[in-house]
């Protein structure tokens, strides 16, 4: 198994501090968002990481080099990353995902024990959730005995929807090898060759979902075991919820 990490995003919500600085390298109580994730994920016996990277590339790349412990990192490079969303990182790195991965965005922190919990599912192919709750925003999952039956991107939420069984996307999935080239990487070929490089992912994972061609199992997380930083209110929460886990 591999690890696919996207980071390739400006961070713009989080200026001025990501104005002359990647996202992923902000320090959570001391330490970047991405150094607790590759910690985790070495941890777990990982062999291999793919960093995907964009604004301020080169920086990350000074700051972990090509080995972290006893994982080996690979770094591609989207030059398109002003006009590009995630869609177009994950499929710039598809040459590489010739085996399971785990895929997560470089903005999310999770509790260590995480990884090695989705390691030990029975289902390939897995997103990691939580319920719903405000003021969370973004993609969710309508579910059935652990199962996704739905996936609506947040464009797709109008006004009055009815978040009271939604699951939240925490950015953190396992695809199989036979997935990925069967089904996931063919239909982000589609939507980039049609030029939709500005959409996110889970556009594709959506469509697979409605089509039946893939079983997407859901895995909660638990309030407090995770968090998303998009803002600056985002990594005052997130500092309380790392200091928590350390005691």
């Amino acid at each position: 198994m591999k690890a696919v990490i996207l980071t390739a995003g400006q961070g713009t919500r989080l200026r001025p501090m990501t104005d002359d600085f990647p996202k992923c390298l902000i320090p959570v109580n001391g330490k970047p968002i991405i150094q607790y994730q590759l910690e985790c994920i070495e941890k777990n016996g990982i062999g291999e990481c793919i960093i995907v990277v964009g604004f301020k590339g080169e920086m990350v790349e000074r700051h972990l080099g090509s080995q972290f412990g006893n994982t080996k990192l690979i770094y591609i490079k989207n030059d398109w990353f002003k006009e590009t969303n995630n869609i177009y990182s994950l499929w710039l790195a598809r040459h590489h995902l010739l085996e399971d991965i785990i895929l997560l965005e470089g903005d999310v922190l999770f509790k260590p024990h995480l990884l090695e919990e989705i390691q030990r599912s029975p289902h390939p192919n897995l997103a990691v959730v939580d319920k719903f709750q405000s003021p969370m925003n973004g993609t969710i999952i309508s579910a059935n005995s652990g199962f996704a039956t739905d996936m609506i991107l947040k464009i797709n939420q109008p006004v009055d929807f009815d978040y009271r069984d939604a699951l939240k996307t925490v950015n953190i999935y396992t695809f199989s090898r036979a997935t990925l080239q069967d089904h996931l990487l063919p239909a982000l070929e589609v939507l980039v060759s049609e030029g939709q490089t500005d959409q996110f992912y889970e556009r594709a994972i959506a469509q697979l979902i409605a089509q039946g061609d893939l079983l997407l199992a859901t895995h909660l997380i638990g309030n407090g075991n995770w968090a998303e930083i998009d803002e600056l209110e985002d990594l005052r929460k997130a500092e309380e919820i790392v200091a928590r886990w350390a005691n």
